[in-house]
């Protein structure tokens, strides 16, 4: 049974097919029962461009299982079925929803009740000619800190409601910091509609991290740090480490 407290404000990303497609139906399960916000959803991919070492191995070995598009909606569909309420991103590579068939793709998406899909190397500025304005699935922009008050708000102006920005000039899984312009990205954001929301992600590890990230942003997006609490046998631990750094925030 999913936890009934507070929810964390966290996206948490897993790789669909590692260790095996099974194992991560049962992760992201453990995600959802743990209270997390958003469960992201990653489609493995043999070029992971924007990822670390941890997700590129991971992505690597669910790839190596012959993992595809197809196996993966239907695992999204499984944990869909079990977490009717959890709000679900799904992230992949442009190569592989155009190999399957872009406008399918996010169709069956629509159809699991999916409102956002993240794909890091699909530019926002051509983003539109792919998934029009309205569509009942929305791209995210994954933005950098040295993005130009100009860019942003064109972007704005394209009707998007979630903003995956990134930490600092980083992969994902290095090390942890903020980049100083990301508190004014933010304010700009929500100017411009307050219901807009923000992720920051990319090195984000420890809770305390967590704790700090969500200060400036609606959610802190962890990724390296959750696959490797799952390797160690930890998961469960770190989970909960989570839940008792927002609890004493809560309280506080």
């Amino acid at each position: 049974m999913k936890d009934s407290r507070r929810p964390i404000p966290v996206m948490a990303h897993l790789v669909l097919g590692y260790p095996s497609l099974e194992t991560s139906i049962r992760t992201a399960s453990a995600y959802a029962m743990a209270g997390v916000q958003v469960l992201e959803l990653q489609i493995p991919f043999s070029h992971p461009t924007a990822d670390g070492p941890i997700i590129t191995e991971a992505c690597r070995v669910a790839v190596e299982q012959g993992v595809d598009v197809a196996n993966c909606l239907q695992a999204i569909a499984q944990i869909r079925t079990r977490f009717p309420e959890q709000e679900i991103m799904v992230m992949s590579y442009l190569n592989r929803i155009y190999a399957y068939g872009f406008q399918q793709f996010i169709t069956a998406l629509a159809q699991l009740n999916i409102r956002h899909i993240i794909i890091p190397d699909l530019p926002v500025s051509v983003a539109a000619s792919f998934i029009p304005p309205g569509s009942a699935v929305q791209p995210v922009p994954v933005l950098a800190a040295n993005t130009s008050p100009a860019r942003l708000e064109s972007i704005l102006n394209q009707g998007y409601d979630f903003f995956y920005l990134m930490s600092d000039f980083k992969i994902t899984g290095s090390g942890f910091s903020l980049h100083p312009n990301l508190s004014q990205m933010i304010a700009t954001i929500k100017a411009a509609r307050p219901e807009n929301r923000t992720g920051i992600g990319f090195g984000i590890s420890s809770p305390e991290q967590v704790a700090l990230v969500t200060r400036e942003a609606d959610l802190a997006i962890i990724g390296s740090a959750l696959i490797t609490a799952e390797k160690n046998g930890n998961l469960e631990q770190y989970l909960e480490s989570l839940r008792e750094v927002f609890h004493e925030v809560s309280t506080n």
